[in-house]
């Protein structure tokens, strides 16, 4: 559960780098640049395969993953914005591989 926490924790602290903006019940306004996976809705993000691994070996379990992806989701539409980020995998050892950067998908701002 300790490992769950810190990769909960982790991806949390991650998408808060990203700006995120917005309140309950407004749309959404699509991905900010670079985030290469897109718009995910809660239910995709879990069949993703970093999130399918960490739930397999323990690290997080569904309710862990879930209770993060909404309070990311600031304006609660159920989706976020997902990016793959490169190096993770050897910078961020051991858990790097189970890392996805996340950001509410209110985050970008309309022209």
């Amino acid at each position: 559960m300790i490992r769950g926490s810190v990769l909960l924790a982790a991806v949390v602290a991650a998408a808060l780098l990203a700006a995120s903006a917005g309140a309950q019940g407004k749309p959404g306004l699509g991905c900010p640049p670079g985030f290469d996976i897109g718009e995910t809705t809660y239910a995709e993000f879990l069949g993703l395969s970093r999130t399918q691994a960490a739930i397999a070996v323990g690290l997080v379990t569904v309710g862990d993953t879930l209770a993060g992806l909404a309070g990311i989701d600031k304006n609660g539409d159920g989706s976020v914005c997902v990016q793959l980020p490169t190096g993770f995998e050897t910078n961020s050892r051991p858990f790097g591989e189970y890392f996805y950067n996340i950001a509410d998908n209110n985050a970008s701002k309309p022209d």
